[in-house]
């Protein structure tokens, strides 16, 4: 499925957007604090979309095995930014990480470009968070801190809210009042 602009000889599928739900790892970098995804290392940037790329490991004897570049997502490999239903969400929603993690928060993202429908949700070429939602326990059992992280993750300009509610809890209330 392609989202945005089409080429020359190809028809748009889809026009705008799709919306869709992640989970995020909240890391501090140069002095603020950032999306990261859960489970690459890679920091989400604030004032411009994320545009994936293949991460996937080259093999350790590349003269083996030839893999040819490629860009995201690809079909033939599990490369792109990932997005899912509300529901599929709540499986990545643990304790607040230890470090280098700050925090853990879910949001509604926008996906464009290259959108892949797959197994898990989708896997876009480009995605920008369309509003983030801090869980009561993202920053630990107490929640120490997640007024601060809230208010720094504000400099991605969308929706930044505070949920009165655990992890576990936020996909169930998410889906009552979203």
């Amino acid at each position: 499925m392609t989202a945005g602009a089409p080429s020359a000889s190809q028809a748009p599928d889809l026009a705008g957007t799709i919306e869709a739900w992640r989970i995020w790892r909240v890391v501090a970098k140069d002095g603020e604090y950032r999306l990261c995804s859960a489970l690459k290392p890679t920091v989400w940037p604030h004032d411009v979309e994320l545009r994936a790329e293949c991460l996937h490991p080259e093999p350790a004897f590349r003269w083996l095995r030839r893999r040819e570049r490629h860009g995201a997502p690809n079909p033939k490999c599990e490369c792109g930014i990932y997005a899912a239903g509300l529901e599929q969400i709540g499986l990545y929603l643990t304790p607040a990480p230890a470090e280098p993690a700050l925090a853990r928060v879910l949001g509604r993202v926008s996906l464009w470009g290259t959108v892949i429908e797959c197994e898990r949700g989708f896997r876009a070429s480009h995605a920008y968070p369309a509003s983030i939602y801090v869980p009561l326990d993202a920053c630990g059992r107490n929640g120490d801190g997640c007024e601060e992280v809230a208010e720094s993750l504000e400099a991605y300009g969308v929706p930044v809210e505070l949920l009165r509610t655990r992890a576990a809890s936020a996909p169930d209330l998410l889906a009552r009042h979203v």
